[in-house]
């Protein structure tokens, strides 16, 4: 106990020394116990850099090099033999530049694709248009409509009135994002084979809600 009081008012001191002068003003360097990462060593874009001629810290690239890929295409950009894809599967556009009707074979349309097509729509698409692609996502709470997928039965669908949108116009869709701007692109988060298997999942939507359509329609009557 005889160690409690000194101990104790020891602490006191060391406490208020570090917060009782927290907001005042000094040209000394402060103490600081937890920096989290205030001060780091690196320089901001646009910023002075001494080390460099220029005295900025921004580089051009390296006269004459060439811009290769990105880090979707990386791998395939230098590989020793790299896969050379039609324009219709980078694009959704063949030759003609006409939309491509169905998925290219080179995505390799098969279960695991449907698998990869999942993964992607619910990581990238479903927050906004809902896990059955009906539009009803969590943004809809919000006051944000997105475009109903699935449901032919509702008006903003890409099947009303006849009007089924080429599985290329679709894959453009999710490449460029709207022409409203409200949605953006994925193509740079998503190579093309991850666009193609998303297309394929929201065909798989579109057949699965528009059959629950038609039972409940025949069943009502």
């Amino acid at each position: 106990m005889r160690y409690f009081i000194p101990i104790f008012f020891v602490l006191v001191f060391i406490l208020l020394s570090i917060l009782g002068r927290r907001g005042d003003f000094s040209q000394n360097t402060p103490i600081e116990v937890f920096p989290d990462m205030d001060r780091q060593a690196k320089y901001k874009s646009q910023t002075a850099n001494n080390f460099f001629a220029d005295r900025q810290a921004d580089r051009l690239p390296v006269t004459g090099t060439v811009l290769r890929g990105n880090a979707l295409t990386h791998e395939n950009v230098f590989s020793s033999s790299p896969e050379f894809h039609s324009v219709g599967y980078k694009t959704g556009k063949d030759e003609n530049d006409a939309w491509v009707d169905k998925i290219p074979p080179e995505a390799g349309i098969d279960l695991s694709l449907m698998r990869l097509g999942k993964e992607k729509y619910d990581i990238h698409c479903s927050i906004c248009h809902g896990q059955y692609g009906n539009g009803k996502g969590v943004t809809t709470q919000f006051g944000l409509a997105a475009r109903n997928l699935s449901d032919a039965s509702q008006s903003g669908t890409y099947l009303e009135s006849g009007a089924r949108w080429p599985d290329g116009q679709i894959f453009h869709a999710i490449s460029m994002g709207s022409a409203s701007g409200i949605m953006l692109g994925l193509k740079d988060k998503l190579t093309p084979r991850e666009r193609w298997a998303i297309v394929l999942y929201v065909r798989a939507l579109q057949s699965y809600v528009g059959q629950a359509n038609e039972e409940v329609v025949q069943g009502g009557s």
